[in-house]
């Protein structure tokens, strides 16, 4: 891991100062700002349009501060996952084409530190971006609707997080197998939407990380259920990810 700590401050420098500063962490505080927002006008909208159809009548319970957070939710599983996928299918291979690849690892930097500098930068970016959107979903539910809870929320972001990670590592281990951002950004919607297809299998949700996108969901109504397989698993794929992708990093030529 020689020049490990050299690297991740320059992927860090490099973060602030360039547009991977905006692109995930101005999601996630649009999302944070918009979902109760979103919530709380829904059933009007709803009942505007059922107006245009004389005799049509749609009975919508007062919104509330869970349909804030359910909303929130449903926009990290979707957009801000495959925002994660884009950006991260370059990672690596847009370095590499660019020679700036090249460039790095005539200095002293190894090629494991290369690739697990990659992996925390954008973890340590996505971490920072999560805790700020949800901060600001949860100021903005509680100025719009009364007895917001928050606890619910923490849990189910902290659980997508998870997953969210290993998504990262994924993004980087094709980023690393692939010349192409294409071919990378293709495997890693093929591998999202595998996994959702995958997790909808009652034992692959409760053994193993597929059933974390189930269980975030499940937190938000505070529903008790066993994470210790879904965690462990999730950790375990992230180790061994993180393995592959300094492998496969090693073995492709600049």
């Amino acid at each position: 891991m020689t020049g490990f700590g050299a690297f991740l401050r320059k992927e860090l420098t490099e973060i602030r100062r360039t547009w991977r500063i905006w692109v995930i962490p101005g999601m996630l505080v649009f999302f944070g700002v918009t979902s109760p927002i979103i919530a709380a006008l829904t059933p009007a909208l709803v009942r505007s349009m059922a107006t245009s159809q004389p005799g049509l009548v749609i009975q919508i319970p007062p919104p509330t501060a869970h349909d804030a957070y359910v909303q929130f939710i449903k926009s990290l599983d979707q957009l801000v996952m495959i925002a994660i996928i884009i950006t991260g299918a370059g990672v690596v291979s847009g370095e590499r084409s660019s020679g700036t690849a090249i460039l790095a690892l005539t200095k002293p930097l190894s090629r494991g530190a290369f690739v697990v500098t990659k992996i925390l930068s954008q973890t340590t970016l996505l971490v920072v971006a999560s805790a700020l959107g949800t901060a600001v979903c949860l100021v903005m539910t509680a100025v719009i609707f009364t007895g917001a809870g928050r606890a619910h929320l923490v849990t189910a972001v902290a659980l997508w997080l998870v997953y969210a990670v290993l998504l990262i590592v994924v993004m980087t281990l094709f980023s690393a197998a692939f010349h192409s951002r294409g071919a990378a950004a293709g495997a890693g919607l093929g591998f999202y939407f595998l996994t959702l297809l995958l997790g909808a299998w009652g034992p692959a949700a409760r053994y193993s990380f597929l059933g974390l996108v189930l269980a975030t969901q499940k937190a938000l109504v505070f529903e008790s259920q066993p994470l210790g397989w879904q965690i462990a698993t999730a950790v375990v794929a992230i180790g061994v990810g993180g393995m592959l992708a300094v492998w496969a990093f090693e073995r492709q030529e600049l």
